[in-house]
């Protein structure tokens, strides 16, 4: 049976691709372009988060840090109280 137009253009079409992301990511400029761009990407998530936090905290509402935060402590009083469990068990024998 034979492929639709469409299969053989979007086959081309991805070997094309990877032969040029080749190229790229084999030449040093290349390499450097991409750790480039994936630094600013990374930068640009970092300003998004902190004017997402800001606004968050105008609003009222808390943000992922503030849930990190309460897990981290719900994590200690766990702790504090299977520390204080034990120590009551053994007082108590």
């Amino acid at each position: 049976m034979r492929k639709p137009p469409r299969a053989g253009l979007f086959g081309l079409g991805v070997r094309t691709v990877e032969r040029a992301a080749r190229a790229v990511l084999d030449d040093p400029r290349g390499q450097e372009a991409v750790a480039r761009a994936v630094g600013a990407a990374q930068r640009g998530v970092q300003r998004l988060e902190s004017a997402q936090e800001a606004v968050l905290h105008a609003l009222g509402f808390a943000a992922r840090p503030d849930y990190d935060d309460l897990q981290k402590q719900a994590a200690r009083l766990k702790r504090k109280a299977r520390e204080l469990s034990e120590k009551l068990s053994k007082t108590s024998r």
